[in-house]
């Protein structure tokens, strides 16, 4: 891939900014080798009012895989290493000792890396400058000590707007920049606002000749409708590109995340979108001819892409937190399961991109609701994208709070106040299937929030 501009870079390179800010602290952190599959559980707990609770023990918990519940091995509250790589009741093997200085370079090393990932394919122009001053503000009095950022952009193409730093006015410097609006996107999202529009058009003008919804008395058009979906198919075709492209570089960005030996968050920040976008037109004609089956899509298994994506995040602890930059969102899905707390909060952590019933809940702080009329909704399975990644990674989908800057700081919390849980499975086998994993807390009052599950090891592993 070509360099881009406004700061961009080559898809590996620019990833690999997330490793060397780390380089020093991943060659001289002590290596530990275990001989038992260990499985870590990083999981927050809010009271009634969404405030972290602390001072737990482990005795405050229980963990069950596919309903049997499993023996707490280790428990820290511990956002440094704690999250990537320690497995307490594992006998080392082998134990490397730090090289000259390292015990210096580990004690400042961060020890949680926040990417703030921008989708700029489907951003709209119109929400860009209220999104920008919320970046500004986030980041002017953000002080979280041992954390580092990145900045990064998803789209036509991966631009690594801000590599890893620990100075978070670094990020607003940049943000400020005069090249920065360049590089979050717009037109693309406009194009399609635009084709969608002209396609709406062109079914008011096809409705005075043809039956459409529930008039009567029209012909029935079919082979004109036969005519209209082949036209629909090639508009729609120029988007299916672009869309897997930006998947691609969003599985990259958690690939490389996965990397790194410190606590993890990502924070995906976008309008919204279909994983295939033919949906989109589709949709604006089914509202002109909602009984025709040509505009009818059957619902289609987890998109592979987020399937990997998930599958990453499950087995390296990577938390996806997920920001609807809307203006106004839309309303949540419904038949989400016991982790959509989206309506007391404008928040949910549901989707079922795993396959499996959801039993952890999400945080469900009360976010009031700000009505807009500056962005029209999405079809509920637009937003669906968003609300998979976070609820299959344990993540939060934040979403119709009309309160961008306490989202993006209500993201950063929970990477600062969190319990890392960890057990041997008492199901040995090496079947590569998903294990649902389920935590609760003694004191029914509390929320808890955790991953999903995770995929067992195949046996080639």
């Amino acid at each position: 891939m070509r360099s881009s501009k406004g700061g961009g870079m080559a898809l590996g390179s620019g990833l690999s900014l997330l490793i060397v800010a780390c380089g020093l602290f991943a060659r001289q952190q002590p290596t530990i080798r275990v001989d038992v599959q260990q499985v870590l559980v990083p999981v927050v707990v809010t009271d009634k009012k969404g405030h972290h609770v602390t001072g737990l023990h482990a005795s405050d918990f229980r963990v069950f895989e596919d309903g049997v519940r499993q023996e707490i091995a280790s428990f820290s509250t511990d956002t440094a290493a704690a999250a990537g790589e320690i497995a307490a009741i594992a006998k080392p093997t082998a134990i490397a000792k730090p090289a000259d200085g390292a015990q210096a370079a580990v004690a400042t090393a961060p020890r949680h890396t926040f990417v703030f990932c921008l989708d700029t394919l489907h951003a709209s122009p119109s929400n860009a400058p209220r999104l920008r001053q919320t970046l500004e503000n986030l980041f002017e009095k953000e002080k979280t000590p041992g954390a580092q950022y990145v900045l990064i952009g998803i789209g036509r193409q991966l631009q690594v707007l801000q590599p890893a730093t620990s100075n978070p006015l670094a990020l607003v410097v940049k943000i400020r920049s005069a090249a920065f609006p360049n590089s979050m996107g717009g037109m693309d999202a406009s194009a399609l606002a635009a084709q969608v529009q002209s396609l709406r058009t062109r079914m008011d003008e096809f409705c005075k000749h043809c039956a459409c919804g529930t008039r009567g008395g029209l012909r029935s058009c079919d082979s004109e409708i036969d005519t209209l979906r082949q036209s629909v198919d090639e508009e729609a075709e120029r988007w299916i590109a672009p869309t897997r492209g930006l998947l691609e570089q969003f599985k990259s960005v958690v690939e490389e995340l996965a990397k790194l030996p410190t606590g993890r968050t990502l924070i995906l920040v976008s309008d919204g979108f279909y994983t295939e976008p033919k949906r989109d037109f589709y949709a604006a004609v089914a509202a002109y001819l909602p009984n025709r089956p040509q505009f009818k899509l059957e619902d289609s298994a987890a998109d592979p892409t987020l399937r990997a994506v998930l599958q990453v995040a499950a087995e390296r602890n990577v938390i996806i937190d997920t920001i609807d930059s809307r203006t106004a969102a839309p309303s949540p899905l419904a038949g989400t399961g016991s982790m959509d707390a989206s309506s007391p909060g404008g928040m949910s952590g549901g989707g079922d991109v795993l396959g499996t019933n959801r039993s952890a809940s999400a945080r469900t702080a009360p976010i009031q609701s700000a009505p807009s009329t500056q962005a029209a909704p999405l079809a509920p399975e637009a937003s669906a994208t968003m609300e998979e990644l976070a609820g299959g990674s344990g993540g939060v989908y934040y979403h119709s709070s009309g309160d961008l800057l306490k989202e993006f700081r209500s993201a950063l919390a929970d990477g600062r106040e969190y319990y890392v849980l960890a057990y041997v499975s008492k199901n040995p086998e090496h079947d590569g299937k998903f294990r649902s994993i389920t935590v609760e807390a003694t004191d029914k009052k509390l929320t808890i929030r955790a991953k999903p599950g995770y995929w067992a090891p195949g046996a080639a592993q």
